[in-house]
């Protein structure tokens, strides 16, 4: 009887092993971060995220231009207004006022603060330099103004990997500076949870949600000023 070589054997193997993948494995491609949709439905279509931010967009008047003009929004998640609206409630529990809803405030108000997450033009995390809070004096992100004026800073910090500095993940940060365009140090600053999300006519980086809308600013203040 003829002997038949181990290497026939080895490729009925391996044969008979790519079938049986293929009754589990289905490829279903890469994802792609380009959407059909402009960023406002865009959001409008992640109700589970950003739900109360499309309510506020909507107050603020600022949804023609999330949905025309070429920008770059940085997202705060609902928890970011969530947090900011207990905050307002407990100030306003304490001093016997009755509690506020996102439609109670004032669009103006929502205006001044909510486009200080918005800027003309589109920014990939390759388009926005480094910044390094520890060494912000060599690597300062870059301060940009905001839509209405108000500036911020932008930054890629560069994180480290098994104890190697510099090439680990990076990560955007937003930063309120303000007036304050020297001490990084002492500013607000926040995360993206998901960057280099591409809608029809510009980018959305999703903060993380880790620190109220409006950076704990002012907002608590103006709000019980101009509401009853």
């Amino acid at each position: 009887m003829k002997k038949i070589p181990l290497i026939a054997y080895l490729c009925v193997l391996l044969f008979l092993s790519a079938c049986n993948k293929q009754e589990y494995f289905r490829d279903t491609g890469l994802q792609s971060g380009v959407f059909d949709e402009n960023i406002y439905e865009f959001l409008q279509q992640r109700p589970f995220l950003f739900d109360s931010l499309v309510q506020v967009i909507d107050r603020a008047g600022m949804k023609e231009a999330l949905q025309k003009e070429e920008v770059t929004f940085f997202a705060p998640p609902d928890r970011s207004l969530m947090l900011l609206m207990n905050a307002v409630n407990g100030n306003r529990y304490a001093a016997g006022k009755d509690s506020l809803g996102i439609a109670d405030i004032p669009g103006d108000i929502w205006r001044k603060y909510l486009a200080r997450y918005v800027f003309k033009g589109r920014y990939l995390m390759n388009d926005i330099s480094r910044i390094d809070f520890a060494r912000a004096a060599l690597y300062p992100g870059q301060n940009i103004e905001s839509y209405d004026g108000y500036i911020m800073n932008m930054g890629v910090v560069y994180g480290a990997y098994s104890g190697t500095q510099d090439v680990g993940p990076r990560t955007i940060w937003l930063t309120a500076v303000g007036d304050n365009l020297t001490d990084l140090s002492r500013a607000l600053t926040e995360p993206v949870a998901t960057s280099n999300l591409q809608p029809q006519n510009g980018v959305v980086h999703a903060l993380a949600g880790i620190i109220s809308f409006a950076y704990g600013s002012d907002f608590e203040s103006v709000v019980n000023d101009n509401v009853p």
